[in-house]
Parts: structure tokens; C-alpha cells; sequence
């Protein structure tokens, strides 16, 4: 299409992304910065941002639901306390701060605008 930024490093590896769909791509997207992601590609109402090695698939339907589901996605990180802070400090309304769960992980949680929670966790073992 006219216009589309490449897929650059999109096809250097089997990989499996995740895509958000809400009803509000621009949403989304100014969420997706708040937690430090930074846009790789764009076309109308789709994108892929990224931060670090973390990519994720952002698309508008303005039927798409947007209501709490039963569905959250996990995000292992190499320091989720110096995540959490940088995600409140950029603004970011946290669901559930960070907590040491009983299977293995601290995480916190935010919740993006389309009501996907995001669980981002580390492995206490691996804690400084």
C-alpha cells in the first residue's frame, strides 16, 4: 500500500504476536506510549509497536468490544519494579501494583483501553 512503512524485522524469525483490536487505534496507540512502546509501522487503522524485543499488533474495529475479558497477556520483563515505575511516572493508571505471586512471579497490571489486562512479571529467582 502507498504510504505503509516497512515490516522491517518482521520476518527474521518465527515469532507469534499478539493484536490488540479496539474501537480507537489513536487510543491505543497514545497508551501503548505511555508504557514506553514506540511505533514501528502504521497503515490507517492498523500498527505494530514495539519495545525492546516486544512487539504488538494495535488494529481498529469500531465494533470491537471493550468491556474487561477473560483473557490478559503476560509480559515477562528483566525488571518489572523499574517498569512499574517508569509506566506510573509516564501517567499510566496501574490496576494491581507489583506483588510476589505464589507460582513464581512479581508482575503488576494495567488494564489498556479496549479492557485488555497486561501482566507484566518477572521470575522472583531471577530478582536482584
Amino acid at each position: 500500500m502507498t504510504g505503509d512503512a516497512p515490516a522491517n524485522g518482521m520476518t527474521d524469525h518465527a515469532q507469534g504476536v499478539v493484536e490488540v483490536v479496539g474501537p480507537d487505534i489513536e487510543g491505543s496507540l497514545a497508551f501503548y506510549a505511555a508504557l514506553g512502546f514506540e511505533v514501528a509501522r502504521r497503515s490507517g487503522t492498523f500498527a505494530v509497536v514495539h519495545r525492546g524485543d516486544l512487539r504488538l499488533f494495535l488494529a481498529q474495529d469500531d465494533n470491537a468490544a471493550t468491556a474487561p475479558r477473560w483473557t490478559s497477556l503476560r509480559v515477562m520483563v528483566v525488571d518489572v519494579d523499574a517498569l512499574h515505575d517508569d509506566a506510573r511516572a509516564r501517567g499510566v493508571a496501574i490496576l494491581h501494583a507489583p506483588q510476589d505471586r505464589p507460582f513464581g512471579l512479581r508482575e503488576f497490571v494495567v488494564r489498556d483501553p479496549n479492557g485488555l489486562d497486561i501482566r507484566f512479571c518477572q521470575p522472583i529467582a531471577s530478582m536482584p
